[in-house]
């Protein structure tokens, strides 16, 4: 009985030692964190720091944060986020973040608002800490920014792990981001477009569905290094992607990798059931100008003829020599994937 009591005592002992030592790496890797950010210019402010769960988590959460890019103009604001982890199992954790936080671009300020926002990561048990698997996860959230618009999101998923079947830096992008609320002004001013020869606007203010998965490998692996690694896409599949609202709908499958100079090449195919309803997007979202969208109609309305289904239009984004068109449009030149240094 004796033994036993010692055991337990020691045991007990050991789990405690573990815990706190745990709870000293993570404050003091956090406090590093911020020190590093301001010592690089970057602005990274805190206004409280603990760590709880003892003594089976470690539960930490940062209050007042306020992280800045003054080069770039981007930055986050939250009032909390909190990372939680099971002691045995250190290499997977949940990230809960606040209803309200305030994205920061060059040229706007947007207001996220959201209900049961959670995180998710998980490494596999290596000294690297190799991504196994990133999830984005919520009730509802609303994008408002101060330009004016609005975008909302109701039960969604955006998750990224691990394709080993892609190679050791290969990555399948999962997502489904629907119901989609798109901003009402645009909405109405898609069926403020009047394009001849072809019927007003029925599209409804929700787009029903909006999922798909897209196959991503990068130049190296995402992994504790990748701060000084910075790795980069160099291969995008497009598995599948599937778009249906109100009486349009669109899928879209192809291939994209970096040529020789580190452009942006290969071919996705678009398919449009029910094009019609396209072309007063298009307008409204000023990739076409008014005065030109019956004539963009009249090429997509003779694509569609030529098919078994008049009413469905395969339209063909070719990325190819620095330059991208998309069936017969121009559309200006190719993003560069491979960096000019990479």
């Amino acid at each position: 009985m004796r033994k036993l009591l010692f055991l337990l005592l020691a045991a007990t002992a050991l789990w405690s030692g573990y815990w706190f030592v745990g709870t000293r790496v993570i404050r003091q890797g956090v406090e590093d964190g911020f020190a590093d950010a301001a010592r690089q210019g970057l602005v990274a402010q805190k206004s409280a720091l603990r760590v709880a769960g003892f003594p089976n988590r470690w539960d930490l959460t940062v209050e007042g944060l306020r992280l800045a890019d003054p080069k770039t103009g981007i930055g986050w604001q939250a009032p909390f986020a909190q990372v939680f982890a099971m002691t045995w199992k250190p290499w997977h954790i949940i990230a809960a973040l606040p209803p309200e936080q305030v994205v920061t671009l060059p040229d706007q300020s947007i207001i996220a608002t959201s209900s049961n926002l959670k995180a998710s990561l998980r490494a596999r048990p290596s000294t690297d800490l190799p991504l196994a698997e990133a999830r984005v996860a919520g009730t509802s959230l609303t994008l408002a920014s101060d330009r004016g618009w609005t975008l909302a999101l109701g039960d969604f998923t955006l998750g990224l792990r691990a394709a080993p079947a892609l190679g050791a830096a290969g990555y399948e992008l999962g997502f489904d981001l629907a119901p989609l609320t798109p901003d009402p002004g645009f909405v109405a001013a898609i069926r403020a477009v009047t394009i001849p020869e072809l019927p007003a606007s029925d599209l409804p203010d929700v787009a029903e569905s909006l999922w798909g998965s897209i196959y991503l490998t990068l130049s190296a692996p995402l992994d504790r290094s990748v701060g000084k690694v910075k790795p980069y896409l160099t291969r995008i599949e497009v598995n599948q992607l599937n778009l249906a609202w109100g009486q349009m709908a669109a899928t879209a499958k192809g291939l994209i990798e970096a040529d020789g100079n580190g452009f942006a090449a290969g071919k996705v195919t678009v398919e449009v059931t029910n094009w019609d309803r396209l072309p007063a997007i298009l307008v409204a979202a000023g990739v076409v100008k008014p005065e030109v969208a019956p004539t963009v109609a009249r090429g997509m309305q003779a694509l569609a003829a030529q098919t078994p289904q008049p009413s469905v239009l395969s339209l063909t984004l070719v990325l190819r020599d620095g330059r991208m068109s998309f069936g017969p449009f121009p559309l200006g030149p190719a993003p560069l994937l491979v960096p000019p240094s990479g």
